[in-house]
């Protein structure tokens, strides 16, 4: 289901790729891992927009983020749902 603003305008986000991804890692390190998630407002609605490992030796530059972008620690399994909702038409 698309995400639905507060003016029931619906937010399509294309996260294909990232999907296919994150689904991979999931294999990997299972649904409860946490990663440092991006994320922004997009018409009133969050919208993820890429994630990443969580490495103390090596933390994530701010100068990776883009306009409106913040960081926040998620479980790559809730993030999988966030992503399929945000991806689909209805």
């Amino acid at each position: 289901m698309a995400l639905i603003n507060q003016n029931n305008t619906h937010i399509i986000y294309e996260s294909s790729e990232l999907i296919a991804d994150l689904k991979q890692d999931i294999l990997e390190f299972g649904n409860d891992y946490i990663v440092a998630v991006w994320y922004k407002e997009i018409d009133g609605v969050t919208v993820y927009t890429n994630y990443d490992f969580i490495n103390e030796d090596s933390p994530i530059d701010q100068s990776e983020l883009q306009d409106g972008e913040k960081i926040k620690p998620m479980t790559m399994g809730a993030l999988l749902v966030a992503l399929e909702q945000q991806n689909s038409m209805f």
